[in-house]
């Protein structure tokens, strides 16, 4: 054994004995040389190490002052505390329990990778003080000439890092992104970059000037954010406008959140007020109201509760374009309560209730249809003598201010459909017999019939229709391409009578003929309006493991079938066709679809989507085409392409896409985006272009470029309306807002 390694067993065993008679073994101390000097201090000389508790001290001279308790740190020093975080510095010293202490040129590292440098430092509990300090999440650094810098760094006179209550206070602070000063605030707290609890209290401002002509305004927004409680949350934005007699109103925000045991409550409000106007009788202008309520009642039971309501048709389209509440034709409170396993595993139970406000100019409110209740019960499935069965049972109630052409005021229905089936394998073949049979009684309020007379009464309906299905799936010997061949059949047999016009059409107004619903008995969406009609269905399947391919038609017998308006029996020939291949982890997809009217000899309908993933990127093309005749007279003819290509990352950090609908016949584009997408561990910016069109004449076409930028822990900066007509000049908005910091990437 070295002389050195006996001296160093000698003192640390010294060591630990005064310790221990000091009652309690506070502080261990590693050194390549100990020893004590005049005042009978401890000096430790290379590779120094101060034990306490989880925390520990490296340096290549630690003097311990046993007299006043301190440790003295003469030259360059690091500190980790209980928390994993990491202080560098010079000529310092802390107390015994290393919760105070003061040192120089300050470099701290938090344990999320931040970093806080500064002239001097102290430490008071669980208060860092840094002065003449900068911090930065970034760990990334760029060469600016000979100066290499972070992204982005807050300067501050003080820097006051509470981590206690995680929180960072900084007094004069300043911003500076690539080096360049780009904001000043006297005064800012942000959440520190360890905190994961909420706390209450003002987000960051945002200030607007707005140019309009030779008129200036501006307007201001002071967010502040509840912490109401762990599972409440409300942030309340005032926006104030004023200056320059262009406006002088007012805008609350009000983003209600909740979590609800087995759900969740949102609540998002906006209301504009006048209470600056001068002889002002009517503070109130506009407002809308979306909510949203999921919950789980118990085991059997949830309930959702939607609602979107406006006190003006175009509120949310003004106030929130780019929500998708502005696109929408009518706005709706929908009240759904579901039950599940209520009798058996497969049984479904659902009450509803529908309400509609419209959104359009050219629509009457008065004409939309409230619904209470819509109750439906589905059984479940029942095996009965080998037979599948199971019953749907259906009731609502719909009624409106007034009727329509082709809606009654009032109606109510008491439906009930049982349906079975029964499948039986024979001769190579799987045949399948079904049936619905349909019990329904209708009270019908002021139907207006084909004779310009109303209508008001019952109307009892008893509808079955049968079918009987089969399909021989086969292989060909030696075949390359392992293809399956299926070719089906499949005779329904139901009333010839007509629908009566004496009940409205609520709930079958989609008869869409595609091949997804083409082999179902009956083809309407719902059960008001009944497929009447005997047909046979017969139909050719290819498929592998990449490609599958579909033919399908229909003879109908019945000539005044309901799903089938027109005079002729043979019904259109819908065709797909689908490849889709996995190469190098990248997934594929061609689809194609097509409807062929052989009685007019077009064709009628047609669309192909190719989904592509490539090294470069995502690359989606949906492809439509349709047309409609009346006496060989094409009356609608639509052709677009929409185009979507979101790219993988490059340059490290980078992203791009854009996306658009373009309108073939018009030869223009109706709607586009293009974005780019920078986000690295700690900065991130955002430039996005859209342009939208709405269908009302006073609703403008929008071209809106967005560029927001967001700092990690800080939050995000962005502004709209920076490209608006002619007319409106120009309307710039920096608004704050949170950012979710999982968008940011890790730096390697």
């Amino acid at each position: 054994m070295t002389k050195r390694k006996i001296i160093f067993c000698i003192i640390y065993s010294y060591l630990i004995l005064f310790t221990n008679n000091n009652n309690a073994q506070e502080i261990l101390i590693y050194a390549d040389d100990i020893s004590f000097d005049s005042d009978e201090n401890i000096v430790a000389k290379g590779n120094a190490k101060i034990f306490k508790n989880n925390q520990f001290i490296l340096s290549d001279l630690i003097i311990y002052d046993k007299k006043n308790e301190k440790i003295l740190l003469p030259s360059s020093f690091i500190l980790k505390d209980e928390k994993n975080n990491y202080f560098q510095g010079t000529e310092g010293y802390f107390e015994k329990d290393l919760n105070y202490g003061s040192f120089n040129n300050v470099k701290i590292r938090l344990n999320d990778g931040s970093r806080i440098i500064g002239i001097k430092g102290k430490r008071e509990g669980n208060v860092d003080i840094i002065s003449k300090g900068v911090y930065t999440p970034c760990k990334s650094r760029i060469k600016i000439g000979s100066f290499i810098c972070p992204t982005w760094q807050l300067e501050a006179e003080k820097i006051l890092h509470d981590n206690k209550n995680l929180f960072l206070y900084q007094k004069h602070s300043k911003m500076r992104v690539l080096n360049t000063p780009v904001y000043y605030i006297p005064y800012i707290v942000t959440p520190s970059p360890l905190r994961k609890e909420r706390k209450s209290g003002f987000l960051s401002p945002s200030l607007a000037f707005n140019f309009m002509d030779t008129k200036t305004s501006q307007s201001v927004a002071f967010p502040y954010y509840f912490n109401i409680s762990i599972d409440k949350e409300l942030t309340f934005t005032p926006i104030i406008k004023y200056g320059g007699g262009v406006d002088s109103s007012q805008r609350f925000l009000f983003d209600y959140n909740q979590i609800i045991s087995g759900g969740n409550l949102l609540v998002d409000l906006s209301f504009d007020s006048n209470f600056e106007r001068d002889n002002n009788d009517k503070w109130f202008s506009d407002a809308s109201l979306v909510t949203s309520y999921q919950k789980n009642l118990n085991e059997k039971f949830r309930i959702n509760i939607d609602s979107a309501l406006q006190t003006s048709r175009n509120y949310i389209q003004i106030t929130n374009p780019d929500s998708e509440l502005s696109y929408q034709n009518s706005l709706s409170t929908t009240v759904n309560l579901e039950g599940f396993y209520l009798n058996k595993k497969d049984d479904h139970f659902s009450l509803k209730f529908n309400n509609y406000q419209t959104n359009q100019e050219n629509e009457d409110n008065k004409t939309t249809p409230t619904v209470f209740p819509n109750i439906m019960y589905y059984s479940g499935n029942d095996l009965l003598y080998g037979n599948n069965i199971n019953h749907t049972y259906d009731f609502y109630n719909i009624f409106r201010d007034k009727h329509t052409n082709i809606h009654a005021q009032n109606q109510q229905k008491i439906s009930h459909k049982l349906t079975t089936s029964r499948e039986i394998i024979n001769f190579n073949s799987k045949i399948t017999f079904k049936s619905e049979i349909y019990n329904q009684l209708y009270q019908t309020e002021n139907k207006l019939l084909q004779t310009d007379e109303f209508h008001t009464g019952t109307y009892y309906r008893l509808f079955p229709i049968v079918g009987i299905q089969t399909e021989s799936p086969f292989k060909i010997k030696n075949n390359f391409y392992n293809f399956t061949y299926r070719p089906h059949m499949q005779l329904v047999i139901s009333p010839g009578i007509s629908n009566s016009n004496k009940i409205s059409n609520e709930d079958s107004s989609n008869n869409d003929f595609v091949i997804q619903n083409a082999s179902s008995l009956n083809r309407f969406s719902g059960s008001d309006k009944m497929d009447n009609s005997k047909r046979i269905d017969y139909g050719f399947d290819i498929n592998n493991e990449n490609i599958k391919l579909q033919l399908f038609q229909s003879y109908e017998f019945t000539e005044n079938s309901n799903f089938n308006s027109g005079s002729d029996n043979l019904s259109d020939l819908l065709g797909l066709f689908e490849y889709r291949s996995k190469e190098n982890k990248f997934i594929n997809v061609v689809n194609y679809n097509f409807r062929y009217d052989f009685n007019e000899d077009y064709l009628k309908e047609q669309s192909s989507s190719i989904s592509n993933e490539t090294n470069y990127g995502n690359i989606k093309l949906y492809y439509l085409d349709q047309k409609s005749k009346v006496n060989n007279i094409i009356q609608q003819d639509i052709e677009t392409l929409n185009y979507t290509f979101d790219s993988k990352k490059f340059l490290k950090f980078s992203k791009i896409n854009f996306s658009g609908l373009y309108d073939l016949k018009k030869e223009i584009n109706t709607e586009y985006s293009i974005g780019y997408r920078y986000f690295d561990e700690c900065f991130g910016i955002n430039l996005d272009f859209k342009r939208k069109s709405y269908e009302e004449d006073n609703l403008k076409p929008q071209d809106v470029l967005t560029v927001m930028f967001s700092f990690k822990n800080i939050g995000s900066y962005k502004s709209t309306n920076l490209a608006v007509s002619e007319i409106d000049k120009q309307d710039i908005e920096w608004e704050g807002q949170d950012v979710d910091n999982d968008l940011f990437e890790k730096y390697e």
